[in-house]
């Protein structure tokens, strides 16, 4: 089998498991990615003072800085979260650690970025998966 993760021989008895667990993973690395690029993006158009919604200047000024110090905290957290994400989607590939692979689902949902309405049916996908004892006794 090819791809990210273990490449496990054909009778291999994690095969199975990992049939199961590539697809959702590889969505949550999708997800996980997507988030922190689009952290990067908002964090460099608040230092180049790009403003996306169009105001006079004497609101885009009061509001850039009434805005500042919370979106430098959620830019912050949405990557510590996305960041997760992928730790997760990349324990997952190698069938390692049940837990963070949890944790990674888990955070692919937090509503810090507009890739939270992706990362729900993934989440739940890779978690529905998780929960299989068949797929839960191949994580070491």
């Amino acid at each position: 089998m090819s791809g990210p993760g273990l490449n496990v021989p054909l009778d291999d008895p994690r095969l199975p498991a990992l049939k199961l667990v590539r697809p959702p993973a590889f969505l949550l690395l999708c997800v996980g990615i997507l988030n922190i690029i689009i952290c990067l993006v908002v964090l460099a158009a608040m230092v180049f003072g790009i403003q996306v919604l169009p105001t006079t200047p004497e609101a885009a000024a009061a509001q850039q800085e009434a805005t500042t110090w919370p979106m430098l905290l959620t830019a912050l957290g949405a990557i510590v979260s996305g960041l997760l994400t992928v730790w997760g989607a990349m324990s997952a590939f190698n069938l390692r650690s049940w837990g963070l692979v949890v944790v990674g689902a888990v955070t692919a949902i937090f509503p810090l970025t507009p890739t939270c309405c992706l990362g729900l049916p993934f989440a739940a996908w890779m978690l529905w998966v998780l929960s299989m004892p068949e797929v839960k006794k191949h994580f070491s």
